[in-house]
């Protein structure tokens, strides 16, 4: 089965997440086995989701949080670390 390299971003996500008052964001990257670049995505996300640093209390969840993935390139296997974020705050 193919890898897939998916590149990750995140919108409006509460600051508390990093410690910040203001709505922040981030970029990652996350390669996954899948057979195809749709199964891909919905991996990666499921994948995110189960990740502590985006483990976000239901009521702190905020209608305008998104995620969307900006490219999904097939790979020959795992491309480098499979975790984290590089987090940013949000323009006003």
């Amino acid at each position: 089965m193919p890898w897939f390299k998916c590149f990750i971003e995140g919108e409006n996500f509460p600051g508390a997440l990093i410690g910040k008052s203001q709505p922040v964001g981030f970029y990652t990257t996350r390669c996954v086995e899948a057979s195809s670049a749709d199964e891909a995505e919905l991996i990666a996300l499921d994948t995110l989701r189960r990740e502590p640093a985006f483990d976000i209390p239901v009521d702190q969840r905020p209608k305008d949080a998104r995620v969307y993935f900006t490219e999904i390139v097939e790979t020959h296997g795992p491309d480098g670390a499979n975790a984290g974020a590089t987090w940013f705050v949000m323009d006003a």
